[in-house]
């Protein structure tokens, strides 16, 4: 069993990790600037290839392994990160900010999104067309370190959980620590109390969707090691991220970080526990997701912060007593 397990178990932590670095990003820009985002995909999408096309430009390097590969994998993370932020922080300066600003309504702000995520996709097609890159593969290989009961633990889980892991206490330290990560907290809990108190309210709003875009584009620049690119790779991780958000209630990025590893691991776990038990075929992988998604809805639209065990129990109880009700009537 343990054998069997441990392969699910570490593809799971690797995906949570995955999903958390990308779904911090989309709970921070609704939590501070109530932007439902639907353009962070393409974020996602620009990252990854940003890295992997400066991967691939010092691919030579790569051979020499060492310092020389140590550096362009660094490299490609950085310049991935800083890529996706800018283009990040431009859309909100070019067009969230302005809505805000005439009073849009968080309805129309996630129009808007799906329409700035159309044209940066639209455009990231054009670009990568005219260079014959539709699909793009990196360099950067995933390659088998060591086992572990006969699981592969490759060199992208050395990279993901670890930075994952690292961002997580950082965002800590930031929020707990800083005067910018306060400012950041009022703004989360009330912008208007926050503005008369003197916040520099437009300063902690680029700095949040600098913020998010940046961690999107490294999630992406991960994700590029794992899958090759193509444009509509981030428009198809983004139910996933959604999910994770949503059980973190879409304000809590500790949420959002606990919910990044249970999507993780019920969609892989979890499909490889129902595909050997009842014969669940893997293609129903992303029914996890939306079962998730409806769950959270159903029994703690608020996402599991700040949840106890009374409160589960109590949660439970009342969804039982809903079930036996409905075959009652029936």
């Amino acid at each position: 069993m343990v054998v069997e397990l441990a392969d699910p178990i570490l593809q799971s932590i690797l995906l949570g990790s995955s999903y958390t670095l990308m779904a911090i990003g989309l709970t921070l820009t609704y939590a501070i600037t109530r932007v439902p985002n639907f353009a962070h995909a393409e974020f996602i999408t620009v990252g990854g290839y940003t890295a992997a096309s400066f991967a691939n430009s010092f691919g030579g390097l790569l051979a020499f392994g060492g310092g020389a590969y140590a550096a362009v994998v660094t490299g490609s993370f950085v310049v991935a990160f800083l890529v996706a932020a800018v283009i990040a922080l431009a859309t909100d300066e070019l067009v969230f900010k302005p809505l805000f600003r005439r009073g849009a309504t968080p309805l129309h702000l996630l129009v808007a999104s799906i329409g700035v995520g159309l044209v940066i996709r639209y455009i990231l097609s054009i670009v990568v067309a005219s260079y014959d890159v539709l699909v793009l593969r990196s360099r950067i290989t995933k390659e088998t370190l060591f086992a572990m009961a006969g699981a592969p633990f490759t060199n992208l889980h050395a990279w993901a959980i670890p930075t994952t892991i690292a961002i997580a206490i950082g965002l800590h330290m930031l929020f707990t620590r800083t005067r910018l990560g306060k400012g950041t907290r009022a703004m989360a809990s009330n912008f208007d109390l926050a503005r008369v108190a003197g916040i520099r309210t437009t300063q902690v709003r680029r700095f949040t969707w600098f913020l998010a875009g940046g961690l999107a584009g490294l999630g992406g620049a991960f994700w590029s090691v794992n899958v090759p690119m193509t444009p509509e790779t981030g428009w198809g991780i983004l139910l996933w991220l959604f999910a994770a958000s949503i059980l973190g209630g879409f304000v809590s990025y500790w949420g959002t970080i606990a919910g990044g590893f249970v999507v993780g691991f019920a969609e892989n776990l979890g499909i490889s526990v129902l595909h050997d038990a009842f014969g669940v075929s893997f293609s129903y992988r992303p029914m996890i997701a939306l079962v998730i998604i409806v769950l959270v809805f159903l029994l703690r639209p608020r996402g599991i912060t700040g949840l106890t065990m009374p409160d589960l129990g109590g949660m439970m109880r009342k969804w039982l007593a809903r079930v036996r009700a409905a075959f009652g009537r029936g």
